[in-house]
């Protein structure tokens, strides 16, 4: 008898634990999308015109699902804060209180952020929209250092001045640090979508690939305004398979022929890794010919090319039929413009962008030219991706 009533017991206690994990299941909402908006600096004056664009596309966000903005202007009289943005209202988180500034590129404030904003709104997946200045994997001006950080580096996402006024001028986060933080949150981003310049390529997707699981964004640089929220926010709600298309679609179509976009399957860029690996030795054999590859930054010294133009220019084309697989692989779907917007560091004259050379994620490939201007061959070896493709070798 006393064995039987053990075996009811343990079955209520097990119908009881099951009924309390299936209502938590339950409370969680589908999406919380956590937009970083690091605006201490002279991208400023686009902050309004954003935030009305995305409460206007919050009208079109169905229940269970949250939009949620950090923001850190350049007004003196406003700290850091957070707003919800839903039904078309902007709402400021009270729960949300500090007593001073802070720089939104330190890592660790960064993730403290971003791991409240989680904790406050449990959700069964999380997007990030990274809001902001970006350089792809650059190197220059300053970062805010980071103890667990063993690579070094001084540029990446998020000028931040530290003294509320609107100059181009501060501190950054680079993409190693940002990677660890955003590996530590409690979930695993779904997506990131990167509305920032240059920040599409292989380094960068490499470095991130264990923290989203997609990245979106643009190789190039992009009109300093940005996204067109109204249209983009319903998209990040999406909960399809291929929801990334709608973000991109609605992105360009509002810069028809003026925007280059693209996105990354974070999972394959191992075997994109391993690729470019293989035909590593055949590029690096003879001096590469980059004449007439689309190139995203540079100027007078290009160190951003397409990565399949790169290749298919370089390597032969048994070779490059391989990579490009792998490549295929990893950027599953892409938009191009003949040109984009540019603050002088392209020339359209010197190249054409086709279906040929466009691949829709930068690359860098040491080169002794570069040992003339800068630290770039230096500097690309505090990048995994760097050691993964074999360019140590």
């Amino acid at each position: 008898m006393k064995y039987l009533l053990g075996i009811l017991c343990s079955v209520v206690l097990f119908a009881a634990c099951s009924d309390d994990e299936k209502d938590k299941a339950e409370e969680l909402d589908k999406r919380t999308v956590i937009v970083y908006v690091s605006a201490e600096n002279n991208l400023h004056t686009f902050i309004e015109s954003d935030l009305a664009e995305m409460t206007e596309g919050s009208k079109s966000i169905p229940e269970k699902m949250n939009l949620v903005a950090f923001v850190d202007n350049a007004d003196k009289n406003t700290l850091p804060y957070i707003i919800n943005i839903k039904n078309g209202e902007r709402i400021v988180d009270t729960d949300y209180s500090i007593t001073e500034d802070f720089y939104a590129s330190d890592p660790a404030k960064m993730h403290e952020t971003i791991s409240w904003i989680m904790k406050k709104y449990p959700s069964e997946s999380y997007g990030l929209v990274l809001w902001g200045h970006a350089s792809g994997w650059l190197i220059t001006n300053d970062t805010i250092s980071y103890n667990n950080q063993k690579k070094v580096m001084k540029r990446a996402y998020g000028i931040d001045n530290g003294k509320n006024s609107q100059n181009g001028f501060g501190k950054w986060i680079n993409i190693p640090s940002m990677a660890d933080i955003l590996e530590r949150l409690p979930m695993k981003l779904d997506f990131i979508l990167a509305d920032c310049c240059n920040f599409m390529g292989t380094e960068t997707a490499y470095e991130l690939r264990n923290a989203t699981n997609y990245i979106i964004g643009s190789p190039a640089e992009i009109p300093g305004n940005g996204a067109p929220y109204d249209k983009v926010v319903p998209k990040l709600f999406n909960l399809g398979n291929d929801f990334y298309k709608g973000i991109v679609d609605e992105y360009y179509n509002g810069y028809v022929d003026n925007v280059v976009l693209s996105v990354v399957k974070t999972s394959a860029m191992e075997e994109l890794a391993k690729a470019t690996k293989n035909v590593m030795p055949e590029l690096l054999d003879e001096e590469i010919d980059t004449e007439g590859l689309i190139y995203y930054y540079g100027g007078n010294m290009k160190i951003m090319f397409d990565a399949k133009g790169l290749m298919k220019q370089n390597i032969s084309q048994e070779s490059y039929a391989n990579w490009q697989m792998a490549l295929d692989k990893a950027v599953v779907y892409k938009k191009m413009s003949s040109k984009w917007d540019t603050m002088g560091n392209v020339n359209f004259y010197e190249f054409k962008v086709s279906e040929d050379n466009y691949g829709g994620i930068n690359m860098f490939v040491p080169m002794d030219i570069y040992d003339r201007y800068g630290t770039y061959n230096s500097d690309i070896q505090k990048m995994e991706w760097y050691y993964a493709t074999g360019m140590n070798k």
